[in-house]
């Protein structure tokens, strides 16, 4: 049985979207064997929308209903900005509660797939070594757990500016709070932030042997060189074959996805990127 599932993040077709469209490019993406497309806010076409007063679009969620069910053998997840790890989640704030529906759109308990929101903070958070600002930022976010999973939908949370040991340390602390009432966040993981923020590095490979399965949702495949993100996946700072070796090892089931920069050539690239990582994935896909 396959541990990986294979897909892409959309923010990789941002440059094709104006002269194509969320649909087509997902089409293309099962076409090309991958199996789940992560939806990430700024970069899902006409699927969302800007609103006064907000710098962030808003997700769609009839758009996205549309989408799933015009291609049904591609799994999804929703993925937008929240400052969860900088400031107090509001769980009856207007903007969650419209990710909220469109995370439901994607998919539901009815059909056998959990709906997955998915938050990420942009903002540094050096602070968050502090023991008492994961206290004060926990409770926000389990009140919005238990919210999303009253709803059926599973939050996740990635470690973009933050440390993964830190963003493990508040899911702890998160988890202590919702007990059995409602499933604890899980992480997504990106490597490759791991090692090109401005904080002391962790070893991506350790990391992902520490982790429990149930924390891990999915992780992202791209590359870097001297702190620079590339183009496509190939060799560099970051050792993907110790990193694939440890993924191999743990019991972890999920998605897999290809997070390079977009561009108008990024399908050629997302094929080099995989003539470069199938090697290293024997006995994952």
């Amino acid at each position: 049985m396959a541990k990986l599932t294979l897909g892409v993040v959309s923010n990789c077709w941002s440059a094709l979207l104006p002269a194509s469209s969320l649909e087509e490019q997902c089409r293309r993406a099962v076409e090309h064997g991958y199996g789940y497309v992560e939806l990430r806010q700024r970069a899902l076409g006409g699927a969302e929308e800007w609103v006064e007063g907000d710098d962030r679009p808003w997700p769609l969620p009839d758009r996205l209903s549309a989408l799933r069910e015009s291609v049904p053998g591609l799994g999804f997840n929703l993925a937008v900005e929240a400052p969860f790890m900088t400031t107090e989640l509001e769980p009856c704030d207007a903007y969650l509660a419209r990710c909220t529906d469109a995370a439901l759109a994607l998919g539901g308990p009815a059909e056998g797939v959990l709906p997955v929101l998915r938050l990420v903070d942009l903002s540094p958070a050096a602070e968050l070594t502090s023991p008492a600002t994961i206290e004060r930022l926990a409770p926000g976010i389990a009140n919005f757990a238990y919210f999303l999973a009253e709803r059926g939908i599973r939050l996740a949370l990635e470690n973009s500016k933050q440390p993964v040991g830190v963003l493990r340390e508040l899911v702890r602390a998160i988890a202590a709070r919702t007990g059995e009432c409602c499933p604890p966040p899980q992480i997504c993981w990106d490597p490759a932030n791991q090692i090109t923020q401005q904080f002391e590095r962790e070893d991506p490979a350790a990391t992902v042997a520490e982790m429990r399965p149930s924390e891990l949702f999915e992780f992202h495949f791209k590359q870097s060189a001297g702190n620079l993100v590339l183009g496509d996946v190939r060799e560099g700072d970051l050792d993907w074959a110790a990193i694939l070796e440890a993924v191999r090892n743990s019991d972890f089931h999920g998605p897999a996805l290809y997070e390079i920069p977009g561009g108008p050539d990024i399908w050629e690239r997302l094929e080099s990127s995989d003539a470069y990582l199938r090697p290293l994935l024997t006995g994952l896909v």
